[in-house]
């Protein structure tokens, strides 16, 4: 048994159908650094110290706590909103934040075969640039979800869009094409009817998608430069909705846990060889986090796994702290779980609950939480938001602010702003008391 210690948030051992078929075979489609984007943005994009480059932010945890957005803001009526810019189609994938650019992605047209990934200046809210694509695959969703539903991920030179239809789109950070995968031309029986909203991730160069469901089921790893694939596994034939997760292992070497409804598999990054295998009950819609050197599971029990030089053991596990539909989030040597209305806190070294707080106001909840430096913002499905403030063995809902419309995307924060991404639009929160922009 090991003698763990938090420090921050680580633990330390103490002791297009319409393209021709001839188009769409090719596996790769490289494009020239001549093609154009839509509009102009400056010919560098300086990357700042702070980023949200993926679902859920560093390491899956959704916390930001050296953040402090504001603690009230209300949406319809203008308070604390830095800007709202309406975006093209629809879309319920998360934002990015990269240095002074925002990224997200949307549908539209029929079907919403008609996919988009967008850049905004992240200073003024205006749209800097637009790639428009068509889809290969089958963009068939629940009314509820989307074609674009899953968050984008970037390693901050380029931008990695993945859509229900299973295409895969690299542009710069420019938005010019690098290279496109439509997946489905491999596997058509890839999809399902509610969405396949399973995020890709990237480490290491790689970029990896979980495309799990009743047909075609697999996941693969893609060279982030060419897009080539790397490796490929089949996976269970079911429905599942979790995202990657980049960890590292062993010596330091980057790799990816996989989870599903029956086990939870950890991958090298560069080869796909499977370094372990744990028969878990994994959530299907919840994803793993990770606080080096743990791995925290959800499912039918949260599993904690801890990861080191010798292997992968587990630490501990709860049948209380188990999240409904949204991840784990980490912060503070604690695990945040939301369940309906209700949060949870649990201790990170050993699972024990350190309280639970009934949320007024809150009712549905898909975009996980996201800790910071102002307290944790808990997202409604209908636009009403509770920001906990945790006071250790218990917790205060210190303000309940108001975004006013349909939110299911999870938010990103940067500096001390909020970036969220409702169904048609993509909105900042700062103090509008120092920021003016």
């Amino acid at each position: 048994m090991y003698n763990l210690e938090v420090v921050g948030n680580s633990l330390f051992d103490a002791s297009d159908i319409s393209m021709k078929k001839t188009l769409i075979r090719l596996r790769v489609i490289r494009i020239a650094a001549f093609v154009f984007a839509v509009a102009l943005i400056p010919a560098s994009c300086a990357l700042g110290q702070s980023q949200w480059l993926a679902f859920r932010g560093d390491g899956g945890r959704g916390e930001a706590m050296k953040s402090k957005p504001p603690t009230e803001f209300d949406v319809p009526a203008g308070k604390n909103l830095a800007w709202k810019t309406a975006t093209t189609g629809r879309g319920i994938g998360g934002p990015l934040v990269i240095g002074d650019l925002v990224v997200v992605t949307g549908c539209d047209g029929e079907d919403e075969r008609d996919i988009h990934i967008e850049g905004f200046d992240a200073k003024s809210g205006k749209r800097l640039w637009i790639r428009s694509m068509r889809s290969t695959g089958r963009p068939y969703t629940h009314p509820t979800s989307a074609n674009a539903s899953p968050t984008p991920a970037s390693d901050g030179q380029r931008i990695f869009a993945l859509f229900s239809s299973c295409d895969l789109v690299c542009v710069d950070l420019q938005g010019r094409l690098q290279w496109f995968r439509g997946l489905a031309v491999d596997h058509p029986k890839a999809g399902n009817d509610i969405s396949m909203s399973s995020s890709p991730v990237v480490a290491d160069g790689v970029v990896v998608v979980q495309l799990e469901n009743q047909g075609d089921s697999f996941a693969a790893g893609l060279d982030a430069e060419t897009g080539e694939t790397l490796w490929q596994m089949a996976r269970d034939r079911q429905s599942n909705w979790a995202t990657p997760l980049p960890i590292t292992i062993g010596d330091g070497r980057p790799a990816f846990v996989l989870q599903d409804g029956g086990n939870l598999m950890i991958v090298d990054a560069r080869t796909g060889k499977v370094e372990h295998d744990f028969a878990i009950k994994c959530d299907r819609t919840a994803s793993a986090s990770y606080a080096a050197p743990l791995i925290i599971v959800p499912g039918e029990e949260t599993v904690a796994l801890r990861t080191d030089s010798s292997g992968v053991e587990e630490v501990w596990r709860s049948n209380k702290l188990r999240p409904q539909r949204c991840s784990p989030v980490i912060a503070d040597g604690k695990v945040y779980m939301g369940r309906g209305s209700v949060l949870i806190a649990g201790n990170l070294v050993d699972g024990e609950i350190a309280w639970q707080k009934r949320l007024p106001g809150v009712e549905t909840v898909w975009a996980t939480p996201v800790a910071t430096g102002s307290g944790i913002y808990v997202f409604d499905a209908n636009g009403k938001v509770a920001l906990v403030r945790d006071d250790g063995d218990t917790a205060e809902v210190v303000s309940e602010p108001v975004v006013g419309e349909s939110i299911l995307a999870s938010p990103a924060v940067v500096g001390d702003a909020l970036f969220l991404r409702t169904e048609r639009a993509v909105i900042k929160i700062a103090d509008q008391s120092t920021e003016k922009s």
